[in-house]
């Protein structure tokens, strides 16, 4: 107020001795303030008119997408006795193309499958609800599969009837099954479901492995029970006998998600990136009630994919699962080969009653936190009431220097609760008394992955091609090194995988309902 009253003062001042120069000066200084406010004005108005516009955008996006609320129809899907040209609205004309039934699905559907193996539109491999990796463009839809149905759909047991999307002879890049769910930007009603329910996802068949042989260590065979010698990452063709079709990095179920979902009494074996590898938006997420057997990288990994404003709305729950042999990114067993990781974008995590095991890094990873402060401090992390046995770490946490921090399944009371919590109580080894949970484990994948073993010999030749020119050009001398594992990612009988439900009372994965 001060200035303004000075620089009026000295303009009349002006006024007094110059009239007319004065008078321009003025005139100007009010033209430039009607101006200024005459623009600010037109600003907000046009703020105000965009706001409208998007306001009836999202408005429309919501009136759109809530119409589609309610109660859909369910489709039924038979590989063994449906038919190309049926609708699939009954028991007695079943689809027999999942994929198709999945494309005619609208919001709300569900779709029962029945005992078979499903291998996509034209056997192509792999099922999909939208493209992979595109789900701002593809948003698929919310829909629930249930598998474990008989032929005819008068009885549903995931165990008796084998549900399984099992690659033979294919080759494709994309995941066994890809899954979006997504509502479009400025969308504000309520969200749908999605349900995973009752299917066997293997690579076993499909994966490339080293034929089994006791007698020769390039094969990574650790006894002559296991079906086959180590899994051959994309990089290298050891000089032995092979087996199988693809090598790549694939994800067994891929989800780009929002709302309620579930993913329940499912088997994860043999899965060469990851089990189960999530993307998820507002909403909750319920893991509960699978196995995990055999697969690298990482058993189940799932990541909040919402603007931090938006944290708070996310939340997963890994609840009664069975999570065995987990193996690293590779035969070096230098990374990965966690069985669940603790990641961000995600308020609240809750991992109980699980059974992990065998796991060749670690069983539970909680190395990630969320750059904004804030948000971390806001974070629950509760890991608790689950059973260990023969992982290379229980936990694993991260650490202000370079090596990260090692905790025993007992030790995890005692990890601040910043890290691990506020629930982290009753976490212990698997209690004596067990053997039929261990009796039901292929013994002799077990014993193999009990006696694991990596050898490592490194060798310079100074008269080498390679090495004599880079002495003429002042570059370093090179060696080799050569890594041979006696057990690395060999394939699991997924068989078997089936007799791990309901083997511990209350932990692990349970009998399917």
């Amino acid at each position: 107020m001060k200035k303004l009253t000075l620089f009026i003062a000295a303009a009349l001042c002006i006024a007094a001795f110059q009239p007319a120069q004065a008078q321009g000066v003025l005139g100007s200084l009010k033209n430039k303030v009607t101006g200024a406010a005459q623009n600010e004005v037109r600003k907000a108005a046009q703020k105000g008119v965009e706001n409208a516009k998007q306001n009836a955008r999202d408005k429309a996006e919501t009136e759109k997408w809530a119409s589609k609320a309610g109660p859909g129809k369910t489709l039924y899907v038979s590989v063994s006795t449906g038919s190309a040209r049926a609708d699939g609205l009954t028991p007695q004309t079943p689809m027999k193309d999942l994929q198709k039934a999945v494309n005619t699905a609208e919001d709300n559907d569900v779709i029962y499958v029945a005992e078979g193996n499903y291998l996509g539109n034209l056997d192509r491999g792999y099922i999909e609800i939208g493209k992979f990796g595109d789900s701002s463009h593809e948003l698929g839809k919310f829909i629930s599969l249930y598998g474990g149905w008989s032929t005819d759909f008068s009885e549903r047991d995931v165990i008796k009837h084998v549900t399984k999307f099992q690659p033979s002879d294919h080759t494709f890049i994309a995941p066994l099954f890809n899954f979006n769910a997504r509502r479009p930007y400025g969308y504000k009603g309520p969200l749908g479901d999605v349900v995973v329910d009752g299917f066997v996802f293997d690579f076993g068949e499909n994966n490339r492995y080293c034929v089994a042989n006791v007698d020769d260590e390039r094969t990574g065979t650790p006894n002559k029970g296991v079906l086959t010698g180590r899994i051959l990452c994309d990089d290298e063709s050891p000089a032995v006998p092979k087996e199988g079709y693809m090598s790549g990095d694939e994800y067994a179920l891929h989800m780009d998600v929002e709302g309620n979902v579930r993913v329940s009494n499912c088997i994860f074996v043999n899965c060469r990136d990851y089990g189960l590898n999530a993307l998820m938006g507002k909403g909750h997420m319920e893991v509960c009630n699978n196995i995990f057997i055999s697969c690298k990288y990482a058993a189940c990994q799932i990541k909040g994919n919402v603007r931090d404003d938006d944290i708070d709305k996310v939340s997963l729950d890994f609840h009664h699962n069975t999570v065995l042999f987990t193996w690293t990114r590779n035969k070096t067993y230098e990374d990965m080969g966690q069985g669940f990781r603790f990641m961000n974008g995600i308020r609240t995590i809750d991992v109980h009653n699980n059974i992990f095991g065998c796991n060749s890094n670690c069983a539970v990873e909680r190395v990630y936190y969320e750059s904004n402060k804030q948000m971390e401090a806001l974070k629950e992390s509760n890991l608790y009431d689950n059973y260990f046995f023969a992982n290379r770490r229980d936990l694993e946490l991260a650490s202000m220097g370079k090596a990260t921090i090692s905790v025993f399944a007992s030790q995890i009371e005692e990890v601040d609760e910043s890290l691990i919590g506020p629930k982290f109580e009753g976490n212990m080894e698997l209690p004596s008394g067990n053997d039929a949970f261990i009796n039901a484990i292929d013994k002799s994948y077990l014993q193999g992955y009990m006696s694991l073993e990596v050898s490592k010999t490194q060798s310079y030749n100074a008269n080498s091609a390679a090495n004599q020119i880079n002495r003429l050009f002042g570059m370093n001398q090179q060696g080799s090194e050569i890594v041979r594992p006696n057990m690395f990612g060999n394939k699991y009988p997924w068989q078997k995988a089936k007799d791990l439900f309901g083997k511990v009372p209350g932990y692990g994965a349970q009998m399917p309902e």
